[in-house]
């Protein structure tokens, strides 16, 4: 990989790192199976251990091809699966997507993992716009979008559903104070 090959994010209560083999039980089970956290996702006709595989194909692919990025989230003390989190280009722009384990919603883990994702969009992949979407029902990601510097700009239609369209620019977004760090690249070229 090049430099940003496989990239691992620390913050005060995280790790964000690049997924393995070994996280499919959990990223199934915590995150796929749960029909709580996939109630605004997209919907899909497969198992959950198939869209946990296909998340780590797909992240795989975001390292190798530069893309940007995806990450699965753990807890620092413990080491326990808690999410996903990625910045991926759909549709030609930059876009953030992220999702906790029920048992981790209320904590601000999710403001946690959407700063520091961001702050590396913006200040590693030198990123100039970020944008997410999101089913307007879904109360809670829209809070964390605002509490993290994110503008609703328009609704929209995804997939025959109605979206939020957010965003935020490299020119308005402040890094706070809180602990963050980047790991070297883990280049293998």
């Amino acid at each position: 990989m090049g430099s940003r090959g496989g990239r691992e994010i620390e913050t005060e209560r995280l790790v964000m790192r690049p997924p393995s083999s070994a996280d499919l039980k959990d990223w199934a089970q915590i995150i796929f199976a749960d029909p709580n956290v996939m109630r605004f996702g997209p919907q899909r006709d497969m198992t959950p251990r198939e869209r946990a595989e296909g998340a780590l194909t797909g992240y795989s692919h975001l390292w190798e091809d530069r893309e940007a990025a995806g990450w699965v989230v753990s807890d620092k003390t413990t080491g326990r699966f808690i999410g996903h989190c990625e910045i991926q280009h759909d549709l030609g722009e930059p876009e953030l997507g992220f999702a906790l384990g029920k048992r981790y919603w209320g904590r601000g883990i999710a403001t946690e993992v959407v700063r520091a994702a961001i702050r590396f969009g913006f200040e590693i992949v030198n990123l100039d716009r970020i944008r997410a979407v999101v089913n307007p029902d879904n109360i809670a990601a829209g809070k964390v979008l605002a509490n993290t510097g994110f503008t609703a700009e328009k609704e929209a239609m995804r997939d025959d559903i109605k979206v939020v369209v957010y965003s935020i620019a490299r020119a308005d977004f402040t890094p706070d104070n809180s602990f963050y760090k980047v790991s070297p690249p883990n280049d293998v070229d």
